[in-house]
């Protein structure tokens, strides 16, 4: 669920041509504006949700990949609200599952936790996976490692950041632009054009689970984990990724 159109640093008129865009701008920044059509036409989608809840009536054991985007896994229900390819769960997961009590065996969610608002969406998100999961089901987690980046920060020159984000010579080889300073660096990686809504570290990603209702929580790494199936982690989020599991 990402919209990377906008390049962090922009000017606000750099790449704006019209004089109407020019003013709108004055009047509606770009940051709220924005986000607009994509949460008009996730509002359409809840609406018309309840073909995909009848999906999974009677479905068991499911294995469920969360604000997936284009990375979606083969055997697995992968939930997203844009129709990557291999999307098959067309659906806004921010506030609602569309899945039956007990009836998800592991819930997998990839660099997708941390767009999700720390007050007004995780609690909903949370509940809505516990509800899901059967008792015993596992939550597997990855996010960015604010306490990595926080580390590599503090750190003489670029050399650990630049590990974290594969740079080259500041330029984010991934994003395609270059970084002036490393405090750019760090507001770009703890915000990434407001898509971003809160950072983690382990400590905070656990207290957050505890408090709605996950009995068991334990930092993990990039290959390993509780379940088997839940060996797919992307490789290349590796490098700055704090992997989590959480047990119902």
């Amino acid at each position: 669920m990402q919209n990377s159109s906008v390049k962090p640093f922009d000017s606000p008129f750099g790449n704006t041509k019209g004089i109407f865009k020019k003013l709108s701008y004055l009047v509606f920044p770009r940051y709220v504006l924005r986000p607009l059509p994509f949460e008009l036409k996730l509002t359409w989608l809840r609406i018309f949700s309840g073909k995909v809840r009848r999906r999974y009536r009677n479905s068991k054991d499911l294995l469920v990949n969360l604000g997936c985007g284009p990375e979606g896994k083969s055997g697995w229900i992968n939930v997203d609200a844009i129709p990557y390819p291999d999307v098959n769960c067309l659906f806004d997961c921010r506030k609602s599952l569309p899945f039956q009590d007990n009836s998800v065996k592991g819930i997998f969610t990839e660099h997708f936790f941390e767009h999700l608002d720390y007050h007004d969406e995780v609690p909903y998100f949370l509940k809505e996976c516990q509800r899901v999961l059967q008792p015993g089901g596992v939550m597997r987690i990855s996010v960015p490692d604010g306490e990595a980046y926080m580390r590599a920060y503090c750190q003489e020159g670029w050399g650990d950041l630049q590990k974290m984000r594969y740079m080259d010579d500041q330029f984010d080889i991934g994003m395609g632009f270059k970084y002036n300073t490393k405090m750019e660096l760090m507001n770009f990686s703890f915000r990434q054009w407001g898509q971003h809504k809160f950072t983690y570290d382990f400590e905070t990603l656990a207290f957050i689970l505890r408090k709605y209702g996950f009995s068991r929580v334990q930092k993990q790494k990039y290959g390993q984990s509780i379940l088997e199936e839940f060996c797919i982690d992307q490789y290349g989020r590796s490098s700055e990724s704090l992997y989590v599991e959480a047990v119902k």
